[in-house]
């Protein structure tokens, strides 16, 4: 009798060197996931990086709020001349992205490909630690999604069509707190 094999949870992992963050999404990155994700890109910021690579090979799925929140960093880290970069992206994942737009916003690459110029991650890989973010009330959590949504409707029109119902509650939750 063969035991199923344990899954991780869904996380994000992190690590920092040499002007470089990378950041590991493990399991499927949704909203719950978008504050710890949130929270790693600042970290980087904070500690100097030029380059901030998001690492998705062991991310399994994603939803409307989590790209939302990419955009809204690689927007952002624009500001800060910083670069956000995508790797090891499934076909699955590309899709999703080119979907809403995101692939006009942002420097992505399939798996077993990797940016010109990148080194040599492996230091970084085993550094990755989980990132535990602060919990979020639901106040901060409706903030949260509504922003990943703006942002969303900001990249591409026809986005704001797709989720004006869910915009919609997001401002009729925010005012309830």
């Amino acid at each position: 009798m063969n035991a199923a094999a344990p899954t991780s949870p869904n996380q994000i992992l992190a690590a920092t060197a040499d002007n470089c963050t990378l950041v590991a999404v493990d399991g499927a990155a949704t909203f719950k996931l978008a504050a710890a994700f949130k929270q790693a890109v600042q970290a980087a910021r904070l500690a100097g990086s030029a380059l901030v690579v998001v690492d998705l090979a062991g991310c399994r799925s994603m939803d409307s709020t989590f790209m939302g929140a990419i955009a809204g960093l690689a927007f952002a880290l624009r500001k800060d001349d910083v670069r956000l970069t995508l790797i090891n992206l499934s076909p699955h994942a590309a899709g999703l992205l080119k979907g809403l737009g995101l692939n006009r916003v942002l420097k992505t690459y399939a798996a077993a490909e990797l940016p010109p110029g990148l080194g040599d991650l492996s230091l970084l890989v085993k550094s990755l630690r989980p990132v535990e973010a602060e919990p979020t009330d639901n106040h901060e959590l409706a903030a949260l999604m509504y922003d990943a949504h703006e942002t969303l409707a900001r990249v591409d029109p026809q986005n704001l069509q797709r989720f004006k119902d869910v915009l919609a509650f997001l401002r009729e939750d925010l005012k309830r707190f």
